[in-house]
């Protein structure tokens, strides 16, 4: 029997770690020993549902405190890392997975200040929490950040037309999770992002009139999203700013990919029309045939130059 993965000793923040899928990867850092910051952003009469989670965990014989705020607020997020230095003296984790459900903007409409809003928390709030911890994850030898994205970066058509503000936000971090990867690897941080399919209250209102609630809820529950994520967190998880999709149970991993496509130095726009089908490459039931995956920038580069050879 393989060992199981432990965190003990360990810190771990979770944003958004009320509810939700959030509260599931609360729920399970701390069974398997690490200490949380609980984090939410809802409040009534002075306390929250992370707190009400904070005394399951330690009822459950775990460590956690709760600390209120929402990430798109720059005081909120230096809080929610100070909570953890002053509560357990260190910082070891961040899960990115505070968020704000999907908007009714749609392209015709876009920008305005719901578009503003969704950048606001799930982009630059990614950035202002890991911003705050990313000397305590230096200090740690081994930090560990899991960005939250969502399967709607692909294109997502809602009721009203195809929704923008969350879909572009979302899609943003997959370029924020490879530069925190880069940025991270000389101090032995590794940042990698998950695509959640799940049903949690945020999924039920965004998606209430839609035929995918009943299925969600009968297979896409939010523990199997931090069952498949637990071990990206682990000190020794190698992988680094890679993509994950997690859905109740399924896990695979997302990449970038370039078709073998057509060179000629003396391209013309009737040349780019007459060899298209080259350029788009086959596809049999979705299975794109001579592809290969593009690692980074530099992969790309190096791709071009031996086309040009």
């Amino acid at each position: 029997m393989s060992q199981p993965l432990r965190f003990d000793g360990q810190v771990a923040l979770v944003t958004g770690g009320a509810a939700g899928i959030g509260r599931e990867h609360s729920l399970l850092l701390a069974q398997r020993g690490a200490r949380v910051v609980v984090n939410g952003n809802y409040r009534a009469n002075g306390v929250g549902p992370e707190q009400d989670l904070v005394e399951l965990i330690r009822e459950q014989g775990g460590e956690a405190v709760a600390v209120n705020g929402s990430v798109a607020d720059e005081a909120a997020a230096q809080r929610m890392v100070q909570t953890a230095i002053d509560a357990f003296g260190r910082l070891d984790i961040v899960v990115n997975n505070a968020g704000t459900g999907q908007t009714n903007l749609t392209v015709p409409e876009a920008p305005d200040d719901r578009f503003d809003s969704a950048m606001n928390t799930h982009l630059l709030g990614t950035l202002r929490v890991t911003r705050a911890a990313w000397d305590h994850l230096v200090a740690s030898g081994n930090g560990r950040i899991l960005n939250t994205g969502s399967a709607c970066a692909f294109g997502v058509l809602t009721p009203l037309g195809y929704e923008v503000a969350y879909s572009v936000a979302k899609s943003a971090l997959f370029a924020v999770t490879r530069q925190m990867a880069g940025e991270g690897k000389a101090h032995g941080i590794h940042a990698n992002l998950v695509l959640p399919w799940a049903y949690s209250p945020m999924a039920s209102k965004d998606l209430e009139t839609s035929p995918l609630v009943k299925f969600m809820e009968e297979n896409l529950d939010p523990s199997r999203v931090a069952a498949a994520c637990l071990y990206l967190l682990h000190r020794d998880c190698p992988v680094s700013g890679q993509f994950v999709s997690a859905a109740g149970g399924r896990v695979t991993r997302v990449m970038f990919a370039t078709t073998e496509g057509y060179t000629n130095p003396d391209l013309t726009p009737e040349d780019v029309r007459d060899h298209w089908a080259e350029i788009e490459g086959s596809a049999s039931e979705g299975k794109l045939e001579g592809a290969r995956e593009l690692a980074d920038l530099a992969d790309e580069f190096r791709l071009i130059r031996k086309a040009l050879a």
